[in-house]
């Protein structure tokens, strides 16, 4: 009873619970009771004149979206914090938008990966609280994501799911609500956009724009015989003249360059599954591969995961929201735990049964 009367009467005096997934390319943020507050790209800006860090609104993000971005920074590298005072100043208006002139703070459940050492988990609840959290707890994001695209994670059989993000790729199978094992690699999407942007540089002198390297990945994508000698012109910053430079590359060259990086993701994801035991092996033939992040956008990565590992794959119908969706799921259920009081910042909540 008196859980129930803490519960009824914070949400009088405190601002919403919320759930933030930041990642690498885009944060997004759930205040419950709010919805979908921020989908928005992982940059803050540079200061020069003071050296600090702030927000960015999307207005001003879209004007320079082909324009050069030198004072524009990432708080956040393969997935995980790396500059504690910028993801703080990225989170901390977000926070704000989803204010309801509470009194209290709001409580937050962040997603990170699963790799994430104790100092980087750490990174992250220290930027939390910076941006104005009262508490925080952390969950793994293919638990999220599993929870997102409406896997049955309570299921006593076990199954297994790809997150292709920006900054990692992070397998994990999932039984009776527990992330029994994991796996992940800090090779993802900005790996594949990182070597076509050295090649345009090496080659034409331009700095390519990370948004126009993604739109042509996309377009070639990861199937061998995709690539072809059709054309592209993205768009980039001329490194002599600092003006916006459109360069020619085909199909074919785009192919060459992000290969390998699609044969590091897919070989993984192969390995993982040769490598699990006889017992999680039969079930997981049975349930497949559930895939989800932003590399289920990339045509031909699926079909070419299907081929490696010989298991039915299937793709999310949103994948880019999977994590934010569960991890909603999962503020809700843990609002009614209060699972701030049980659990440490720097824990995982592992269990969803």
């Amino acid at each position: 009873m008196s859980l129930l009367i803490h519960s009824k009467v914070r949400r009088f005096i405190a601002d919403p619970d919320i759930a933030i997934d930041q990642g690498t390319a885009n944060t997004r943020l759930y205040a419950r009771g709010r919805g979908l507050i921020a989908d928005e790209p992982s940059v803050v800006e540079l200061r020069p004149d003071t050296g600090e860090v702030g927000a960015v609104d999307g207005f001003d993000l879209q004007s320079r979206s082909l324009k050069p971005r030198l004072s524009l920074i990432s708080p956040l590298r393969a997935g995980v914090v790396a500059d504690v005072n910028a993801a703080a100043a990225l989170l901390a208006p977000l926070f704000k938008r989803a204010r309801r002139f509470g009194m209290v703070r709001p409580r937050v459940l962040a997603c990170t990966p699963t790799d994430a050492c104790v100092s980087e988990r750490q990174a992250l609840v220290e930027a939390t609280y910076k941006a104005g959290a009262a508490a925080v707890v952390l969950a793994p994001e293919p638990l999220a994501a599993a929870i997102g695209i409406g896997m049955d994670v309570g299921s006593p059989y076990a199954q297994m799911l790809v997150d292709i993000g920006d900054g990692v790729t992070d397998i994990a199978i999932v039984r009776s609500g527990s992330l029994i094992k994991t796996s992940a690699m800090r090779v993802a999407c900005s790996d594949l956009i990182a070597a076509l942007r050295l090649m345009v540089r090496e080659e034409h002198n331009v700095d390519l724009h990370p948004r126009e390297a993604l739109n042509v990945i996309r377009k070639v994508g990861a199937k061998p015989h995709g690539a072809s000698s059709e054309e592209y012109f993205p768009a980039g910053t001329d490194c002599r003249t600092g003006t916006l430079r459109r360069v020619r590359v085909t199909g074919t060259e785009i192919f060459q360059v992000i290969a390998p990086v699609f044969l590091d993701i897919i070989g993984f994801v192969g390995k993982v599954v040769r490598d699990l035991p006889s017992d999680l092996s039969c079930e997981i033939i049975e349930s497949g591969i559930h895939l989800t992040g932003g590399g289920v956008c990339i045509p031909g990565v699926a079909e070419r995961i299907a081929l490696e590992t010989r298991l039915t794959v299937s793709p999310a119908k949103d994948p880019l929201h999977a994590v934010i969706k569960g991890a909603r799921q999962m503020l809700a259920v843990g609002a009614s735990t209060n699972i701030w009081e049980t659990a440490n910042g720097d824990s995982f909540m592992m269990s969803f049964a």
